[in-house]
């Protein structure tokens, strides 16, 4: 049968936010069931209308002042898909192309990534750190998010074959655009980039990150960076100066191998512990400190 969830009401959006979760597909088809259609997840943001305080009327009606509707179509042999919508008091408003999903399929049983980021009428939205859609003009001005939505509709299928988990939902404010922080600004700071513990290795989270700064690098062929690294105060001053100096190098070497960004653009220093922005004795300051910039030279 049909099932929809919406969460309840949340703290007016700002304009600038992220909504992430990971998701898992499980399907076991029996030999009867091969070539059935296989049943859709669609994720919502909402602006739900005043007059729904609980959220039922969107529930029996799907009536909202504003719907971005994203519909994952997983499909067999390479016909997995993803549709964009925004609905304006349930007219369309702006009606993105279908986007093929080649990998989806591999990723039947696994554990996969889905993030959103919208900034005032612009949406991005990757799946595995692969941007699916970037939509400069996917929402009405001055739209006000103030819930989630998710929803599968009915299938003829048994429930023994086929299922769709959804956890670590997070919603936060978004980091500030990066093209306008190191193009207009000449300064990035992200604490995005992470790396395992005492180690230059760059965790694979991060990726998304660095094809945001690749991608920003790309757009402005002149533009040439420093990359210096940051750490907390943890353990030796000394082995964290080093660590940061070989973090910013990995950073760099990760631009050049994956996103084919020249290495005469790019020069790399670490400053390690000895510039905080936080204080070092909490775990959030610690966390603002441990920290990549990129400087524009």
């Amino acid at each position: 049968n049909n099932s929809r969830f919406v969460s309840p009401a949340l703290k007016k959006l700002p304009d600038n936010f992220t909504m992430e979760f990971d998701m898992i597909i499980h399907f076991n088809l029996g030999e009867d069931e091969k070539g059935y259609v296989l049943p859709t997840l669609g994720f919502h943001l909402l602006d739900l209308l005043t007059s729904d305080p609980n959220g039922r009327d969107y529930l029996q009606n799907q009536e909202a002042l504003i719907d971005a509707d994203f519909q994952l179509y997983p499909g067999e042999e390479g016909e997995s898909h993803m549709n964009f919508r925004s609905l304006e008091k349930g007219s369309t408003y702006m009606n993105g192309s279908r986007k093929d999903l080649s990998k989806l399929d591999a990723y039947n049983g696994k554990l996969f990534h889905v993030a959103v980021w919208v900034q005032k009428e612009r949406v991005r939205c990757w799946i595995n750190g692969d941007k699916v859609y970037d939509i400069p003009q996917a929402l009405p001005a001055k739209t006000n998010f103030n819930r989630i939505a998710f929803d599968i509709p009915s299938s003829i299928l048994q429930d023994e074959h086929v299922g769709m988990y959804v956890s670590n939902i997070k919603i936060a404010q978004g980091a500030p655009d990066m093209r306008s922080k190191l193009i207009t600004e000449g300064k990035l700071v992200t604490t995005g980039i992470l790396f395992d513990v005492n180690s230059d290795k760059i965790k694979p989270e991060s990726y998304g990150v660095i094809k945001e700064i690749a991608t920003v690098l790309k757009e402005n062929p002149t533009v040439k960076v420093k990359v210096v690294g940051q750490t907390d105060a943890d353990g030796d001053n000394a082995k964290n100066m080093e660590l940061s100096k070989r973090r910013a190098a990995s950073v760099k070497a990760m631009l050049e191998s994956e996103f084919k960004i020249e290495v005469a653009r790019m020069e790399t220093d670490g400053l390690g512990e000895s510039k905080p922005v936080a204080d070092n004795t909490t775990k959030e300051g610690k966390l603002q400190n441990r920290r990549v910039e990129f400087i524009k030279l």
